[in-house]
C-alpha cells in the first residue's frame, strides 16, 4: 500500500491511526487539509483577466447577515484555465446549508477558503496529467475497501445504515466519495514521483523510545462464535425463533458436538474467530468473555446483531508490544506524515511558479 493510503483508516486497536493521532497527520484531500490561508496570488496580467464572478445583487452592508450569494462567472484562473462558478457553488452548498444567514465578512473568509482550495487541486491535477500518472481499478477497489471498513461490524460485514448516515452528514454521494478518493490516490503518487520521502531505523526507533504508552495492547479474549443474525426491530415470533435456534446450538456443544457442524445447523454458518477488546461496541458479550475460562462455552447472548453463542479459546493480559512487532507500523506513519509535509512544499512550489487570479464572488 501506498505511504498515505492507510494512515487514517486503519479501524482496529492501536494500528496506523493511533499513531497518526500522535503524529498529527493531515489529509491530502481539499477537504481534510488544514485551514491554512492560500498562498499569495500571482499578479493578474490586467483587471479585465477575470470576469466579474459576484451576482448582480448587492451585497448587505459589512457585518449583517446574509444568505450567500451565488457565484456566476469563473471565481480564479490557474495557468489560463478558469475555475468555474459550478464548482464554487458546489463547495459553497457543501458548508453553509440552504436558507443559511451569516456575517458578510464571514461569508467572504469562507469563499476565499474555498477558492484556495480549488485553486490548489487544479495545480495537483495539472500536474498529474503533465507527468501521467494514473491509478489502476485494483488500487481503487483497496482505498475503497479501507473507507468502508470503518463502518464495518466485527464479523468484516459493511453496515450500509451507518454509510449511509455518514454520507448524509457529509452531504456526499458514494460517486463523490469514490472520486475524492481517486483524487487522493493520484495526489500520492504525485507525492511519491515528485517528492523526496524516507524514513531511517534511527527515526523509527527514536518514535517508539519516545511513545511507551502507545504501544500498549489492551487485555483481549478470543472466541469461536456461533451467530443467529435477528435484527433488533424485528417481531417478537422471529425474536424467539432466533433465540431457540441459539439454545439448541448451545445445548448441542455442551454436548460435545462439532462446533461447525452445529455453527451450520443452527447459525449463519462458520464464523472467524472474534478478537474481544476491553471496550467494545458490545458490553455484554465482552462482559461475558472476559468471565469465561479458556474452553468454556456460554449460553447464547443477546446483542444489537442477534444472539451469539461463544466458546473461549484464548486469553490475553495487557503488555507492552516490542518494537519488531510494530515496526512497520511506525514506519507507514512516519512515510505518511513525511509525505503530507511533501506534498504541502510540492504544491507550494507548483503555486509559486504558476500564474493564479483569484476573484471573490461577494
Amino acid at each position: 500500500m501506498s505511504l498515505l493510503s492507510r494512515a487514517r483508516l486503519s479501524p482496529l486497536g492501536l494500528g496506523l491511526g493511533c499513531i497518526a493521532g500522535l503524529l498529527a497527520v493531515g489529509g491530502f484531500s481539499a477537504c481534510s487539509r488544514p485551514t491554512t490561508a492560500p498562498a499569495p496570488v500571482a499578479a493578474a496580467a490586467s483587471p479585465q483577466a477575470l470576469p466579474a464572478a459576484a451576482t448582480p445583487t448587492q451585497a448587505p452592508p459589512e457585518g449583517e447577515s446574509a444568505a450567500p450569494f451565488r457565484a456566476v462567472a469563473p471565481v480564479a484562473t490557474v495557468n489560463g484555465k478558469p475555475i468555474s462558478a459550478e464548482k464554487f457553488n458546489a463547495e459553497l452548498d457543501k458548508l453553509i446549508g440552504p436558507g443559511a444567514k451569516i456575517p458578510t465578512d464571514r461569508l467572504r473568509r469562507i469563499a476565499h477558503s474555498i477558492i484556495g482550495r480549488l485553486v490548489e487541486n487544479e495545480l495537483r491535477e495539472q500536474a498529474i496529467a503533465q507527468n501521467n500518472i494514473e491509478v489502476t481499478q485494483a488500487e481503487l477497489d483497496e482505498v475503497w475497501s479501507d473507507y468502508t471498513r470503518r463502518f464495518a461490524d466485527e464479523n468484516g460485514k459493511v453496515d450500509e445504515a451507518g454509510l449511509a448516515s455518514e454520507l448524509k452528514r457529509t452531504r456526499r454521494s458514494i460517486a463523490e466519495v469514490k472520486e475524492q478518493l481517486r483524487q487522493q490516490k493520484l495526489g500520492q503518487k504525485l507525492t511519491e514521483k515528485l517528492g523526496k520521502v524516507d524514513v531511517s531505523e534511527a527515526e523509527m526507533k527514536q518514535f517508539f523510545d519516545g511513545n511507551p504508552t502507545s504501544f500498549v495492547e489492551q487485555a483481549s479474549r478470543d472466541v469461536r462464535a456461533i451467530v443467529v443474525r435477528v435484527a433488533a426491530d424485528a417481531q417478537p415470533s422471529e425474536r424467539d425463533k432466533a433465540a431457540q435456534r441459539a439454545k439448541n446450538a448451545y445445548e448441542a456443544l455442551k454436548k460435545g458436538q462439532d462446533f461447525e457442524l452445529v455453527a451450520k445447523e443452527f447459525g449463519d454458518g462458520a464464523q472467524p474467530p472474534l478478537h474481544i477488546l476491553k471496550g467494545s461496541t458490545d458490553s455484554d458479550l465482552e462482559k461475558v468473555a472476559f468471565e469465561m475460562k479458556v474452553g468454556d462455552i456460554a449460553p447464547p447472548i443477546r446483542t444489537r446483531w442477534g444472539y451469539y453463542v461463544i466458546r473461549l479459546i484464548e486469553k490475553n493480559d495487557q503488555r507492552n508490544k516490542t518494537y519488531g512487532e510494530v515496526r512497520e507500523e511506525i514506519r507507514r506513519s512516519l512515510l505518511s506524515r513525511k509525505a503530507f509535509l511533501e506534498e504541502r512544499r510540492i504544491v507550494q512550489e507548483l503555486r509559486r511558479k504558476a500564474d493564479v487570479i483569484e476573484k471573490l464572488p461577494f
